[in-house]
């Protein structure tokens, strides 16, 4: 097995080495490295410190800076053309460096994202395998993964991208424990949890606390977003996972909902729970983010509510990736322009079209 941690930063990353030092503790340095792409705002300090860090502890850090990222992705040059710099998309290019070098697990964290567990990797070993977990199926198929979450003041929050339409009103559960396999697993987030920006201004979140022993699963065509934070993806689902970076803030939440529909078409399951990990949030402008967010938070039910009706045929998470891209677009051809102006038709067509790039590279 190997397993691979990525993250991309325009800092010093710091933060890995008490990552590493986690897992050196638990034996599990020798099937553990890790890849960080950095950008043209990156410090030339970020790979002294990283190069520093593998000497000391032995493990392997591939830190691609700018030049390293643009030999590597030579051999995918129309990838290569499409991605731009100075965003934090640059993550592509360590998920795919990573399944390049054969991982079986491939962990993304923010570089806000601080070890807030012990034995942070052993937590994400269940991937492609068969397991007991509780999953949750409901009656209007959404769950409010938040809700096992503790809020500081009690309150009642959703992660971010989360439709607005469902969360008016909740539907009924029902809990089972089903033998599964997990292809992506997102932890949760201690400190200032992933919300959308209208909530962070209106009602900041503080969470104390986790409140299930386990993880646990969503059950057959239920929706949640999962984000690209603290989360641990199976190389099967890599090419049916892609960061569109023409999107705002919504590139891994279309992403999740996207690769969600894929997994109840070939009977795997997204879990959520453990590892935690604290989130001492990097400075944004949340007015900004509120405008990175805005046509996302129109058009997510919309983008739920079609791919969900969409039938998939195929047998691989690349090949159904093709197939609900495909799909998806010819539901947004068939509809009129007082049902899809012009620049929301955009807004669907610029995932699609990166969807593409990224599944023609595998």
């Amino acid at each position: 097995m190997k397993i691979t941690i990525t993250t991309t930063t325009i800092h010093i990353p710091t933060l890995i080495e008490d990552y590493i030092k986690d897992i050196i503790k638990y034996g599990r340095q020798d099937y553990v490295d890790f890849v960080i792409t950095g950008d043209k705002k990156s410090p030339i300090e970020a790979y002294e410190f990283c190069k520093n860090l593998q000497k000391k502890y032995g493990i392997n850090i591939d830190y691609m800076g700018v030049e390293e990222q643009d030999k590597y992705m030579e051999k995918y040059p129309k990838f290569k053309n499409y991605l731009p710099w100075n965003c934090l998309q640059r993550r592509d290019v360590a998920i795919l460096k990573a399944y390049d070098n054969g991982a079986d697990i491939i962990i993304l964290i923010d570089d806000d994202n601080f070890l807030a567990c012990e034995d942070y990797v052993g937590k994400t070993l269940h991937l492609g395998n068969m397991k007991n977990f509780d999953t949750v199926e409901t009656s209007n198929g959404w769950y409010n993964i938040c809700k096992h979450l503790e809020d500081a003041n009690g309150r009642l929050f959703y992660p971010r991208g989360y439709a607005w339409d469902k969360r008016i009103k909740d539907g009924s559960y029902l809990w089972k424990n089903e033998n599964i396999r997990s292809v992506v697993n997102a932890g949760f987030w201690l400190g200032d949890p992933d919300i959308d920006a209208v909530q962070r201004l209106a009602a900041p979140i503080d969470v104390i606390s986790y409140n299930r022993e386990q993880n646990f699963a969503l059950g057959r065509e239920i929706f949640c977003p999962f984000n690209s934070q603290n989360t641990a993806i199976h190389r099967d689902v890599v090419p049916a996972y892609f960061l569109c970076p023409d999107i705002g803030r919504f590139d891994d939440i279309w992403a999740s909902y996207f690769l969600e529909k894929i997994c109840w078409h070939l009977k795997d399951y997204i879990t959520f729970g453990q590892p935690l990990v604290k989130q001492i949030r990097n400075e944004h402008d949340l007015y900004v983010d509120v405008r990175a967010e805005e046509f996302g938070t129109k058009y997510t039910s919309d983008f739920c509510n079609w791919i969900k009706e969409i039938k998939l045929t195929q047998k691989t998470y690349r090949d159904c990736a093709i197939e609900l891209a495909t799909k998806l677009k010819e539901v947004i051809d068939t509809k009129s322009f007082m049902e899809l102006p012009a620049t929301k038709r955009a807004f669907f067509n610029q995932f699609i079209d990166g969807m593409k790039i990224w599944t023609s590279i595998f």
